[in-house]
């Protein structure tokens, strides 16, 4: 299994690029080599864009693969599904003692090959789907769903810390720009600086932000902030001497359980509709969804989970967007239950600990096998 995770490593499967790909045939030849009845597809994601729910994407793909594999004569009852593509940057991956290091360690790679060869030694009515561009909208679960990829239960290995997910909060990417009128430095009295616009903008949304954080479910209410609102990029002006005429600045933008993104995009806009500023919704949309916490799933795994750990699993929401959703949409009871700390995901220090892998796989496997 170590050997496995170092092979996925290292491939830099960033979204968009031809390694993408490259990790899907990784595991479709994986899977192949245990014997098991591999399908692969190759979709282009143009051709889907028109569905109602077509996901988005935030990265140039012409071609989204997808892989599916199954031990001889399963059905695929259960379900373990994973994402390989990976965001830039990160360390180049490595073994380090008790702990394994590189982009894609903590989200996902680690936890996927511990749902691979948890099924790998359960056998029986297993399947592992594996798919791409989950980072930027969850291309590659639509697309798999419209393969017809159905299961009675799932549990996606994403970095939980061994915990329970049953719920996500979803998540938009918005950008704003806000207008201004050029003029020469000299006499900027002659123009409007676009940028003065944006700390009213900024207030707003710290405002909207704490509004719709008030009578969070309990699911979530273990988080600072449920339904966070950031700014990640900033751009505006094309000369120093020039009053800015245009900024725009995108960023990520909360969804609550049970909102639609219909509603969720209706409140952003009213929060800043008077401040002179056109939004727009780019990239990825992941809705909010979540598994009633009385489901015998959660019941399954955490008895699995206590089991192996001698301690009761805890049960919380996340506060970022998955392919969760999508499962649940087509009535696929899903969870997320995985190794590492999401606060390492993206980051330079991005790792995970072996023994945890190890602990996601003995869990999933006697999970596989009730």
């Amino acid at each position: 299994m170590r050997e496995a995770l170092l092979q996925l490593l290292e491939i830099p499967s960033v979204g968009g690029t031809a390694a993408e790909s490259q990790a899907q045939v990784w595991v479709a030849q994986t899977l192949s080599a245990w014997g098991w009845d591999v399908e692969m597809w190759h979709d282009d994601p143009a051709e889907h864009s028109a569905d109602p729910g077509y996901p988005g994407m935030e990265v140039a793909r012409s071609q989204v693969t997808g892989v599916i594999g199954k031990p001889p004569g399963s059905s695929g009852r259960h379900l373990i599904l994973g994402h390989t593509d990976v965001v830039p940057g990160g360390p180049v991956p490595v073994m380090a003692g008790d702990r394994v290091i590189g982009r894609g360690a903590v989200d996902m790679k680690a936890g996927l090959v511990a749902g691979m060869f948890a099924a790998l030694e359960a056998g029986g009515d297993v399947a592992v789907c594996a798919v791409s561009g989950e980072e930027d909208g969850g291309i590659g679960a639509f697309l798999a769903l419209r393969h017809g990829l159905s299961a009675e239960q799932c549990v996606i290995p994403e970095p939980t810390n061994l915990t329970i997910m049953p719920a996500n909060a979803g998540s938009l990417t918005f950008r704003i720009t806000v207008h201004g009128v050029a003029a020469h430095g000299a006499r900027r009295w002659d123009g409007h600086n676009a940028l003065e616009g944006v700390p009213d903008i900024l207030t707003r949304l710290r405002d909207l932000e704490s509004r719709r954080n008030t009578d969070v479910p309990e699911v979530l209410a273990s988080w600072p902030i449920a339904y966070p609102i950031s700014v990640g990029r900033i751009a505006g002006g094309d000369w120093p001497s020039t009053v800015m005429a245009a900024v725009s600045f995108e960023g990520r933008y909360g969804v609550r359980l049970g909102e639609s993104l219909p509603e969720a995009m209706a409140d952003f806009e009213a929060a800043l509709a008077d401040t002179g500023a056109h939004i727009e919704w780019p990239g990825g949309r992941f809705a909010a969804a979540s598994l009633d916490t009385g489901h015998p799933l959660i019941g399954q795994l955490s008895v699995a989970h206590s089991e192996v750990t001698g301690q009761p699993p805890a049960i919380i929401g996340g506060t970022y967007g998955s392919d969760l959703r999508q499962l649940l949409a087509t009535g696929i009871p899903t969870v997320q239950y995985g190794p590492g700390d999401a606060a390492l995901a993206h980051g330079e220090d991005e790792e995970v600990a072996l023994a945890d892998v190890e602990c996601c796989r003995e869990v999933l496997q006697r999970w596989l096998l009730m």
